[in-house]
Protein backbone atom coordinates (compact mmCIF):
# COMPACT_ATOMS: atom_id res chain seq x y z
CA UNK A 1 0.00 0.00 0.00
CA UNK A 2 2.84 2.40 0.86
CA UNK A 3 4.43 1.75 -2.52
CA UNK A 4 1.14 2.56 -4.29
CA UNK A 5 0.79 5.81 -2.34
CA UNK A 6 4.39 6.69 -3.24
CA UNK A 7 3.79 6.01 -6.94
CA UNK A 8 0.55 8.01 -6.96
CA UNK A 9 2.24 10.89 -5.14
CA UNK A 10 5.04 10.87 -7.69
CA UNK A 11 2.61 10.88 -10.63
CA UNK A 12 0.60 13.70 -9.01
CA UNK A 13 3.76 15.72 -8.39
CA UNK A 14 4.90 15.19 -11.99
CA UNK A 15 1.54 16.22 -13.49
CA UNK A 16 1.34 19.24 -11.21
CA UNK A 17 4.85 20.29 -12.23
CA UNK A 18 3.96 19.92 -15.93
CA UNK A 19 0.85 22.03 -15.38
CA UNK A 20 2.88 24.67 -13.56
CA UNK A 21 5.49 24.80 -16.32
CA UNK A 22 2.74 25.12 -18.95
CA UNK A 23 1.23 28.04 -17.03
CA UNK A 24 4.63 29.73 -16.89
CA UNK A 25 5.18 29.18 -20.62
CA UNK A 26 1.76 30.63 -21.41
CA UNK A 27 2.50 33.63 -19.18
CA UNK A 28 5.69 34.45 -21.05
CA UNK A 29 4.02 33.87 -24.41
CA UNK A 30 5.92 30.83 -25.69
CA UNK A 31 4.27 29.75 -28.98
CA UNK A 32 2.46 26.40 -29.15
CA UNK A 33 1.11 25.22 -32.52
CA UNK A 34 -2.09 23.25 -31.80
CA UNK A 35 -5.33 25.18 -32.48
CA UNK A 36 -7.09 24.17 -29.25
CA UNK A 37 -4.05 25.07 -27.21
CA UNK A 38 -3.89 28.39 -29.08
CA UNK A 39 -7.51 29.06 -28.09
CA UNK A 40 -6.73 28.17 -24.51
CA UNK A 41 -3.70 30.44 -24.59
CA UNK A 42 -5.82 33.28 -26.00
CA UNK A 43 -8.35 32.93 -23.19
CA UNK A 44 -5.62 32.67 -20.56
CA UNK A 45 -3.79 35.69 -22.02
CA UNK A 46 -6.87 37.77 -21.37
CA UNK A 47 -6.19 37.22 -17.67
CA UNK A 48 -3.73 39.56 -16.03
CA UNK A 49 -0.16 38.23 -16.15
CA UNK A 50 0.14 38.59 -12.39
CA UNK A 51 -2.76 36.16 -11.90
CA UNK A 52 -1.09 33.59 -14.16
CA UNK A 53 2.20 33.94 -12.32
CA UNK A 54 0.44 33.60 -8.97
CA UNK A 55 -1.30 30.42 -10.21
CA UNK A 56 1.98 29.03 -11.50
CA UNK A 57 3.72 29.83 -8.22
CA UNK A 58 0.86 28.20 -6.30
CA UNK A 59 1.17 25.03 -8.40
CA UNK A 60 4.93 24.87 -7.94
CA UNK A 61 4.56 25.40 -4.19
CA UNK A 62 1.96 22.62 -4.13
CA UNK A 63 4.45 20.32 -5.85
CA UNK A 64 7.12 21.23 -3.30
CA UNK A 65 4.69 20.53 -0.44
CA UNK A 66 3.76 17.13 -1.91
CA UNK A 67 7.42 16.22 -2.30
CA UNK A 68 8.29 17.40 1.22
CA UNK A 69 5.31 15.55 2.66
CA UNK A 70 6.55 12.41 0.94
CA UNK A 71 10.02 12.84 2.40
CA UNK A 72 8.82 13.75 5.88
CA UNK A 73 5.97 11.24 5.79
CA UNK A 74 8.40 8.45 4.99
CA UNK A 75 10.32 9.39 8.13
CA UNK A 76 7.22 9.39 10.35
CA UNK A 77 5.82 6.20 8.88
CA UNK A 78 8.92 4.33 9.98
CA UNK A 79 8.08 1.36 12.18
CA UNK A 80 8.71 2.13 15.87
CA UNK A 81 6.75 -0.67 17.52
CA UNK A 82 7.22 -4.42 17.63
CA UNK A 83 3.93 -6.29 17.31
CA UNK A 84 3.84 -9.04 19.90
CA UNK A 85 0.48 -10.54 19.10
CA UNK A 86 -2.50 -10.08 16.80
CA UNK A 87 -5.92 -11.40 17.65
CA UNK A 88 -9.58 -10.63 16.94
CA UNK A 89 -9.50 -7.66 19.35
CA UNK A 90 -6.49 -6.01 17.72
CA UNK A 91 -2.77 -6.13 18.22
CA UNK A 92 -0.44 -5.92 21.18
CA UNK A 93 2.76 -3.98 20.58
CA UNK A 94 5.76 -2.73 22.51
CA UNK A 95 7.80 0.30 21.50
CA UNK A 96 11.37 0.00 20.32
CA UNK A 97 12.34 2.44 23.07
CA UNK A 98 11.02 0.00 25.69
CA UNK A 99 12.92 -2.91 24.16
CA UNK A 100 16.05 -0.74 24.09
CA UNK A 101 15.64 0.13 27.79
CA UNK A 102 15.18 -3.52 28.75
CA UNK A 103 18.34 -4.47 26.85
CA UNK A 104 20.38 -1.60 28.29
CA UNK A 105 19.24 -2.23 31.86
CA UNK A 106 20.01 -5.94 31.53
CA UNK A 107 23.50 -5.31 30.16
CA UNK A 108 24.35 -2.70 32.80
CA UNK A 109 23.46 -5.15 35.60
CA UNK A 110 26.72 -6.96 34.85
CA UNK A 111 29.68 -5.63 36.80
CA UNK A 112 32.06 -6.02 33.84
CA UNK A 113 29.96 -3.78 31.53
CA UNK A 114 31.08 -0.17 31.97
CA UNK A 115 28.71 1.44 29.44
CA UNK A 116 26.19 0.32 26.88
CA UNK A 117 24.20 1.65 23.92
CA UNK A 118 21.39 -0.17 22.16
CA UNK A 119 19.53 0.08 18.88
CA UNK A 120 16.33 -1.76 17.95
CA UNK A 121 15.45 -2.44 14.30
CA UNK A 122 12.56 -4.15 12.55
CA UNK A 123 13.58 -7.11 10.42
CA UNK A 124 10.55 -8.43 8.58
CA UNK A 125 8.06 -9.55 11.24
CA UNK A 126 10.79 -9.81 13.85
CA UNK A 127 12.99 -7.43 15.82
CA UNK A 128 16.77 -7.22 16.09
CA UNK A 129 18.43 -5.66 19.12
CA UNK A 130 21.96 -4.35 18.56
CA UNK A 131 24.01 -3.84 21.71
CA UNK A 132 27.34 -2.04 21.86
CA UNK A 133 29.03 -2.42 25.22
CA UNK A 134 32.31 -1.23 26.70
CA UNK A 135 33.73 -3.69 29.21
CA UNK A 136 36.36 -3.72 31.89
CA UNK A 137 39.86 -4.67 30.71
CA UNK A 138 39.72 -7.96 32.61
CA UNK A 139 36.46 -9.24 31.11
CA UNK A 140 36.44 -12.35 28.94
CA UNK A 141 34.97 -11.00 25.71
CA UNK A 142 33.64 -14.24 24.22
CA UNK A 143 31.96 -15.35 27.45
CA UNK A 144 30.58 -11.85 28.00
CA UNK A 145 29.04 -11.57 24.52
CA UNK A 146 27.34 -14.97 24.85
CA UNK A 147 26.11 -14.11 28.34
CA UNK A 148 24.77 -10.71 27.19
CA UNK A 149 22.94 -12.28 24.25
CA UNK A 150 21.28 -14.88 26.46
CA UNK A 151 20.47 -12.51 29.32
CA UNK A 152 18.98 -9.83 27.04
CA UNK A 153 16.93 -12.36 25.06
CA UNK A 154 15.66 -13.89 28.33
CA UNK A 155 14.83 -10.48 29.88
CA UNK A 156 12.87 -9.37 26.80
CA UNK A 157 11.09 -12.72 26.66
CA UNK A 158 10.15 -12.54 30.36
CA UNK A 159 8.99 -8.93 30.27
CA UNK A 160 7.22 -8.98 26.89
CA UNK A 161 6.03 -12.58 26.78
CA UNK A 162 7.56 -13.25 23.38
CA UNK A 163 11.03 -14.11 22.14
CA UNK A 164 12.99 -11.51 20.19
CA UNK A 165 14.43 -12.27 16.72
CA UNK A 166 18.16 -11.69 17.28
CA UNK A 167 20.45 -9.98 19.74
CA UNK A 168 23.71 -8.77 18.18
CA UNK A 169 26.40 -7.80 20.67
CA UNK A 170 29.52 -5.76 19.88
CA UNK A 171 32.04 -5.34 22.66
CA UNK A 172 34.89 -2.87 23.08
CA UNK A 173 37.29 -3.42 25.91
CA UNK A 174 38.35 -0.39 27.94
CA UNK A 175 42.07 0.36 28.09
CA UNK A 176 43.65 -0.57 31.39
CA UNK A 177 44.62 2.49 33.38
CA UNK A 178 48.34 3.07 33.41
CA UNK A 179 48.41 4.62 36.86
CA UNK A 180 49.64 7.96 35.50
CA UNK A 181 47.87 11.13 36.52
Amino acid sequence: MKRLVGILSGVLAFLTAVFGVCLLLIAIGWPISTERVQELIASVRQMPAVLILVLAAFVLIAVAVVIMYGLIGAHFNRKTFAVLEKNELGETAVSFATLSQIAERTAKKRSDVLSCKTKVCAVGNSVRIEVRAVTSPTASLLELTHALQNEIAQAVSEQCGKAIGTVDVSVDQAEPSSGRA
